[in-house]
């Protein structure tokens, strides 16, 4: 998969979800690129508020931009769930999760904006909230790719990141020791 054909099909969603004024920010295996590492991913993840994102004119605009979305299945994912939007062409996924939860509620609304490519900038979980994002999803799954993902962040923004505040996410999910074991194994002095 070409790099320009995922910038396309990633770029017109963020487009439209500024263009709409969704409250959004990327997380995932994108957001880790933004912090961490280049590694290859197939999708984009957003998380998004469902707090007035109007369903009807998005799922319109992304049908005329030939994108596959199932207005069912946004409209389902409003009150807490998954949906995703597929670029017709390149057959590019990009997957949201639609947050009631207030945790994500506060990360979404911290979120930063940085460059996505050379033409646009979209919003982001800050580095901090996508480590608890990874840990939240390495408790759930035990897939060892996500504490990769943490590892690199912390490599590359080791000091940036709120350790204390990690601290108190992970010892709330009972990852105490698996957290301090990344952040001791890939801290640079």
């Amino acid at each position: 998969m070409a790099e320009y054909e995922q910038s396309q099909a990633f770029g017109g969603v963020i487009d439209l979800l500024e263009a709409i004024g969704a409250r959004y920010a990327i997380w995932g295996g994108v957001a880790v690129v933004a912090y961490g590492e280049p590694r290859f991913t197939q999708d984009m993840d957003i998380l998004l508020s469902p707090d007035r994102f109007a369903v009807s004119p998005f799922v319109r605009r992304l049908h005329e931009m030939h994108y596959h979305v199932d207005e069912i299945a946004v409209n389902r994912a409003m009150s807490g769930g998954y949906f995703n939007v597929i670029h017709l062409g390149y057959h590019i996924k990009t997957d949201f999760y639609v947050s009631v939860e207030p945790e994500l509620q506060a990360m979404i609304a911290d979120r930063i904006y940085l460059p996505f490519d050379e033409m646009r900038r979209a919003a982001y979980l800050t580095p901090t909230a996508v480590i608890v994002a990874k840990l939240r999803a390495y408790q759930e799954s035990q897939s060892t790719r996500h504490l990769d993902d943490i590892a690199s962040i912390v490599r590359l923004q080791g000091k940036k990141v709120e350790r204390a505040q990690l601290d108190v996410a992970a010892a709330r999910l009972g990852l105490l020791g698996v957290w301090r074991a990344m952040w001791e194994q890939n801290q640079s002095e």
